[in-house]
């Protein structure tokens, strides 16, 4: 579930937010406040604080969201006691005062807290250090006793669905423009970033479905390409699409390998040629497969297709080349060994990118912080 919760010294708005939500907000829960006007127990509220002057961030507030799919499917009562357990768990105790409604007018029902964090005897019983953290802990643990999935495992499904869709048209488009139509057509959304330096700076995805138009000036919904992938960056992205351009350029006046490698040559990349079995000089070599590098490339590690001193496989970033590797190879009875590949010192990276495709929902391609999570599913 996702959720949110904050201190802060509130005034009266905070509760009659929570009981309006266009008129369809339904209070749930409420302890130690008597008045039915957000104006009465808003000053009910500030009596109390002010047992405790020290504390000037008297109110905790925030909310608890299920995506629509399953919060629809829970009862009221069920959301309800979710957010109280989780409450409990940060230090509200019955002691509080306290009120919670459930909103409807959006697209996820959602429930709406505010706590008094001093009790009724002037003590502060929620602590404030790192109260986002803990009340997000405290609620996925109610959501695991109850066999719901959290926020995090919810996260971890759509980026991985994420990556595979966006690899997937990666290899099929050739630039940001089909790039979007291809991921629209998957059920996602594409935000592109940029800025005067680097142009193209940053992605979001976002999957249609969840996109909330009466809640997008409160957060954003969807995330950073950097939240979905620790391998694969937006420059890389970039450079892709470049190489994929002048592939297909130099391939339209290129009849033969050396004319292809020399076409290449001259837009500032390189070329290496893997050859199907062992390399016979001055024979007809079947190729396998063709590495492209820019020449001076900025990009020296290992990203999610490129291949540190390889650059980039055709035969990996786009299944339609592979006609491309297939005429060249027809067309060249006696090849040059001197941009061949050899063995690999280390391991084999040409074998690592034939099943490059297969490693989407392996742990490296996650936020870090996510890895535990992960190696949990595979047992």
């Amino acid at each position: 579930m996702n959720n949110s919760a904050t201190t802060r010294a509130i005034t009266k708005i905070a509760l009659e937010y929570n009981g309006n939500d266009k008129g369809t907000a339904e209070m749930v829960a409420s302890n130690y406040l008597l008045s039915d006007t957000a104006e009465g127990q808003y000053q009910e509220m500030k009596t109390v604080a002010e047992r405790n002057p020290k504390v000037k961030k008297w109110a905790l507030t925030g909310y608890i969201s299920q995506p629509d799919e399953i919060g629809r499917k829970l009862k009221d009562e069920e959301l309800t006691q979710i957010a109280m357990k989780a409450l409990t768990k940060v230090g509200a105790t019955d002691r509080n005062q306290y009120r919670l409604d459930i909103h409807n007018s959006t697209k996820h029902k959602h429930i709406h807290f505010v706590v008094n964090r001093i009790d009724s005897s002037g003590k502060c019983t929620v602590r404030s250090h790192d109260i986002g953290r803990r009340f997000g802990e405290a609620v996925r643990e109610v959501c695991k006793e109850k066999g719901l999935l959290t926020d995090i495992e919810i996260g971890v499904k759509k980026k991985s669905e994420m990556l595979k869709s966006l690899t997937e048209a990666m290899r099929s488009e050739d630039n940001f423009d089909e790039l979007i139509l291809a991921m629209k057509k998957k059920g996602f959304e594409i935000q592109l970033s940029s800025n005067v330096k680097d142009g193209i700076s940053g992605m979001r995805i976002i999957m249609t479905k969840d996109i909330n138009l009466q809640t997008v000036r409160q957060y954003k919904g969807g995330y950073k390409l950097s939240e979905i992938s620790n391998k694969l960056k937006i420059y890389e992205i970039k450079s892709l699409f470049e190489m994929k351009k002048a592939v297909r350029e130099a391939q339209k006046y290129a009849y033969s390998l050396e004319e292809f490698r020399e076409n290449l040559k001259q837009k500032g990349f390189s070329v290496k040629i893997q050859y199907d079995g062992e390399f016979k000089p001055n024979q007809k070599n079947q190729i396998k497969d063709i590495w492209i590098n820019k020449i001076n490339s900025s990009q020296e590690k290992d990203g999610f297709f490129f291949r540190e001193n390889m650059g980039f496989s055709l035969s990996v970033i786009d299944s339609n080349l592979s006609n491309l590797i297939n005429s060249l190879s027809q067309n060249n009875v006696k090849n040059d060994d001197a941009t061949h590949l050899k063995a690999e010192p280390k391991e084999s990276l040409i074998e690592n990118a034939g099943v490059l495709l297969g490693d989407f929902l392996k742990p490296t391609y996650v936020p870090q912080d996510e890895e535990e999570l992960w190696k949990r599913g595979e047992n």
